[in-house]
């Protein structure tokens, strides 16, 4: 019993051993960043936003493939109309592009831009992809209220009442308890 005790201790110990000894067998991450876009994801109508990527492995990534459904889309400030795919070839200090959002309105739930970005390896496989949805302008509310002026009224006077009426139930049930 004392030998299979030691046998077993000593390959728990082994175990531990070479697990702190050997490196972790682990992929590398692959950690990307994308700034530049608008902070909350709300667009406004017709500005330009420059794009800057960053990647943990430059080296890995031949290309990035970079498609929006609206917008326009341009490694520089200077834009045409309705391009919406850019490649960019492999680099060792990141990717900058530029992106036009739309300059029309929409109508509520129109108008959103999906933005795709997809590195692609020196092999031809894809490396990691980026994916982000970029909402149409915020719609803001009008500084009046939409409900009637006799609404307020009849529910202020509802809300009225009823505290009063509270208050006199309380009063009566009170009053009984102390006779």
């Amino acid at each position: 019993m004392i030998s299979k005790m030691d046998a077993l201790k000593k390959s728990l110990l082994a175990i531990i051993a070479l697990s702190l000894f050997l490196p972790t067998l682990q992929a590398e991450d692959k950690i990307y960043r994308v700034d530049g876009l608008p902070s909350d994801l709300h667009y406004s109508t017709g500005n330009t936003y420059e794009i800057h990527i960053t990647a943990s492995d430059y080296d890995a990534i031949s290309e990035v493939n970079i498609t929006v459904t609206n917008g326009s889309l341009s490694s520089s400030d200077a834009f045409e109309v309705d391009i919406h795919n850019l490649i960019l070839e492999s680099s060792e200090e990141g990717w900058t592009f530029f992106w036009q959002a739309p300059s029309q309105s929409f109508s509520l739930g129109e108008g959103n831009s999906l933005m795709t970005i997809v590195f692609t390896d020196t092999e031809g496989d894809i490396w990691s992809s980026y994916e982000s949805m970029l909402r149409s302008p915020e719609l803001k509310a009008h500084g009046s209220s939409n409900v009637p002026d006799w609404a307020n009224s009849l529910a202020w006077t509802g809300v009225s009442i009823t505290v009063l009426c509270a208050v006199a139930g309380a009063y009566v049930l009170r009053r009984d308890k102390l006779t």
